[in-house]
């Protein structure tokens, strides 16, 4: 399943971030990073990624929480949506 993270975080950890970013830049098991987007405007991260295994997705962003907060949010593409929602629907 797909996967939107949004990753806040405190100015003062920039360099921290940054720090760890470059060092984690190797696949996570079980998580695929489909792409990745640095704010460069305010302190965020976007990344998309997939992932079928609970405790690897749970075990990936956990590895960040002790430098902000993440929000995990499922998402799908927009026509497998859409015909999913219109299935869903005619029910």
């Amino acid at each position: 399943m797909l996967f939107l993270a949004i990753f806040n975080y405190s100015p003062e950890d920039r360099n921290l971030v940054i720090e760890r970013g470059m060092q984690s830049l190797e696949k996570e098991s079980g998580v695929e990073v489909k792409g990745e987007w640095f704010d460069l405007s305010g302190h965020r991260v976007f990344r998309l990624f997939e992932a079928d295994d609970d405790v690897r997705l749970a075990a990936s962003i956990y590895n960040w929480t002790d430098l902000g907060v993440a929000e995990v949010i499922p998402v799908m593409n927009t026509d497998k949506a859409l015909k999913l929602l219109k299935k869903i629907t005619k029910k």
